[in-house]
């Protein structure tokens, strides 16, 4: 019988196996080239053999990302008769990566990790835990790559997703004159959690773009039920050219 099988050409391949491992799949992921067959067995999402030609392990998987190209198809509920590995993905893919050619980070801005648990069950060494520390605290990754084994480390992170740029909200907020406070903006307590969140500290300032293209820094803290105002003292708003109704965009900064 005929095999169905689709070109690599149209697939990040191993944005596709990292598909079956999340999917905890059971089965054998070929790939068919006019160099040899690969394997990939795969046993409730762990991978516990890889094979290509005369090479196995890490080494057949090496083989692949340097040339990733081919035909592949997946077969459903098959296991492996001897199976020589017992790992995640992520482990067998950051071995590989080891041998992969040395290349440039595609941003230099701080970085966000995307998935804690998937750090947590991964082992580091200290240099590689302070590492990652640095990423959360917002260092950005251009500072931390000046460091060769940090560099690597970086890149293998985000080749395997576990990093990306690290992006802030911005809001469209309606500029809204209060007497309540003095010396410091407020905006919405949804929005002030959620740009919390981005730059994983409390925000102290916030920086305002107007129509006209000029941005202000404004001292801010929450308040309930602003929805889309920003409720600025007059104090602070004669430092601007803001008025009431204006329509600003926001991000702390």
């Amino acid at each position: 019988m005929t095999r169905s099988t689709s070109s690599l050409d149209t697939f990040d391949f191993l944005e596709l196996l990292y598909l079956l491992t999340e999917q905890g799949r059971t089965g054998v992921l070929y790939v068919f080239r006019p160099d040899g067959q690969f394997q990939a067995w795969l046993e409730a999402g762990r991978v516990r053999h890889l094979q290509f030609g005369q090479d196995d392990g890490v080494q057949a998987l090496v083989r692949l990302m340097l040339d990733p190209k081919g035909r592949f198809h997946f077969d459903e509920g098959v296991t492996h008769g001897n199976p020589r590995l017992d790992s995640t993905l992520d482990e067998v893919t950051l071995e590989a990566l080891e041998a992969m050619p040395f290349q440039e980070l595609p941003f230099d801005g701080p970085a966000r990790v995307t998935s804690p648990q998937r750090v947590g069950r991964m082992r580091w060494s200290l240099k590689e835990l302070d590492v990652l520390k640095q990423i959360d605290a917002q260092k950005p990754v251009s500072e931390l790559a000046q460091d060769p084994e940090a560099k690597r480390m970086l890149l293998k992170l985000f080749r395997i997703g576990l990093i990306v740029p690290r992006k802030t909200r911005v809001a469209r907020l309606t500029v809204t004159i209060t007497r309540q406070v003095q010396g410091v903006a407020l905006v919405d307590e949804l929005i002030f959690r959620r740009w919390k969140e981005d730059i994983v500290r409390h925000p102290q300032l916030v920086a305002l773009k107007a129509d006209d293209g000029q941005v202000y820094t404004l001292p801010v803290r929450m308040s309930a039920n602003l929805t889309n105002q920003i409720m600025i003292p007059a104090d602070l708003l004669v430092r601007t050219t803001l008025r009431a109704g204006d329509s600003v965009l926001a991000k702390p900064v």
